[in-house]
């Protein structure tokens, strides 16, 4: 029987998501690293839209990192996702928020502006996204996410969610660009030193580590003792 296989790329949010889930739940697999509508067979047939990630096991194909998400709880004896009606409704509705406020902003007006538009898009950052990042969007979402943990470790009950790996990974993306999450939000920057110390987040770190290192990027976390 194969392993199955993870298509993606080190530095994608949506990539990172899934993977983080694969290795928090000790599922064995292959990571094929790809970029967006690769002219790659296998992983066409597993994403037809030519989009990251997707994945494939001896049973189906799944694309989308949240329908692999729910794919992986469901069929692989996930624990990461609460069982109550109203930890599994704000779980999911944490991984949402991620992909939908969370990687615009860090990953879209940050993330892609400071690491990636010279060395990747071959033009100049754009200034004014990154200004509307730090100035307004960034610290909106400290206060909301600070409000949010309360007097918990986790966003989600007492144990580590798919809330937890979605939020606190892409944390990564704006720890990268020499952000870190201010002391005004201290609930949050504890929430944030936990989950770098999983070993799931140690592992995709050195992966990212190694990329950025081609790319002649130096990460300010490069430089952390995780």
């Amino acid at each position: 029987m194969s392993k199955p296989v993870l298509f993606g790329h080190p530095l994608s949010p949506y990539t990172r998501k899934v993977r983080l889930v694969l290795l928090s739940l000790g599922i064995e697999h292959d990571f094929r690293v790809v970029m967006p509508r690769a002219d790659d067979a296998e992983f066409r047939a597993a994403s037809p839209l030519g989009k990251i990630p997707a994945f494939r096991d001896e049973h189906t194909t799944v694309a989308d990192s949240s329908v692999i998400i729910h794919y992986l709880n469901r069929f692989y004896d996930g624990g990461l996702v609460p069982e109550s009606r109203a930890g599994f409704a704000r779980a999911l509705w944490f991984e949402e928020y991620t992909d939908t406020v969370l990687v615009p902003v860090i990953g879209g007006h940050l993330f892609a502006e400071v690491v990636l538009a010279e060395r990747l898009f071959q033009r100049k950052p754009i200034q004014s996204d990154i200004d509307k990042a730090l100035n307004q969007e960034l610290p909106a979402i400290y206060a909301f996410l600070e409000e949010q943990l309360g007097a918990g470790k986790w966003l989600v009950g007492d144990g580590l969610t798919v809330a937890d790996l979605a939020v606190g990974g892409t944390m990564l993306s704006l720890y990268h660009c020499g952000q870190v999450v201010p002391a005004s939000t201290p609930r949050l920057q504890a929430f944030v030193e936990r989950i770098f110390k999983l070993d799931a987040v140690r592992t995709v770190l050195a992966e990212e580590l190694e990329v950025m290192q081609g790319m002649q990027y130096a990460t300010p976390l490069a430089e952390r003792q995780l």
